[in-house]
């Protein structure tokens, strides 16, 4: 009986070799031949799932995006279980950063991306834009903090979101370039926080990690 083939799981290891020609080369180097190569499969198999590189650096967004979501996801959702917007923005903000290799490899390629992104001016409308996510669910947890007078009455939740949003993309690219390590970016993240709501960190979880990415 043939093996059946899982042609999402194909696709996958398709991506995992454009991510490391783009977190090691940049965007630009990524072709269909180059990453058959990476993959170690032919690149008619290659075209077999992405007709042209264009459709293969799309699925490679969502990919990378879809992973980034899942590292950060495990640190938000026990936050959101203390009911602390503090612990929850923490979450966040720290899902965002580079600690461990796999989310170096993550947060290069995304880098890659807005990279190009750079060079042309605009975002590729078809590649989903990550940052007004990021701020939206920080402007939430920020108005109800506010409505429960832990954040000041007089601050703007959307602007203060996006300058956290801000921060973190900043931080990420800061840990690529080894200007921080983990530990530094986290004492910012909190010093940040403290700014907001205090010193009391009474119900902040542990330390989160992974990309979630900016872009």
């Amino acid at each position: 009986m043939p093996k059946r083939v899982d042609h999402q799981e194909r696709r996958r290891g398709i991506a995992e070799a454009l991510f490391r020609i783009a977190a090691a080369q940049g965007l630009q180097a990524v072709t269909l031949r180059a990453v058959a190569a990476e993959a170690g499969i032919s690149m008619n198999l290659v075209q077999y799932y992405f007709p042209t590189k264009e459709e293969m650096l799309r699925f490679g967004w969502q990919r990378v995006a879809e992973l980034g979501g899942e590292r950060a996801g495990v640190g938000i959702a026990r936050a959101l279980e203390t009911g602390d917007e503090r612990a929850v923005i923490r979450a966040y903000l720290l899902g965002v950063l580079p600690t461990d290799e796999r989310g170096r490899v993550l947060g290069a390629v995304q880098i890659a991306y807005f990279a190009v992104d750079v060079t042309r001016g605009s975002q590729d409308p078809e590649q989903e834009a990550l940052v007004p996510h990021l701020v939206r669910a920080l402007t939430e947890q920020l108005q109800k903090a506010q409505a429960r007078e832990r954040v000041p009455a007089n601050l703007d939740p959307e602007l203060e979101a996006d300058a956290l949003a801000t921060m973190a993309g900043g931080l990420l690219t800061g840990m690529l370039i080894r200007a921080y390590d983990t530990d530094r970016a986290t004492a910012l993240v909190e010093h940040r926080l403290d700014q907001l709501f205090g010193s009391d960190r009474s119900t902040t979880v542990g330390r989160g990690g992974g990309a979630a990415g900016q872009r």
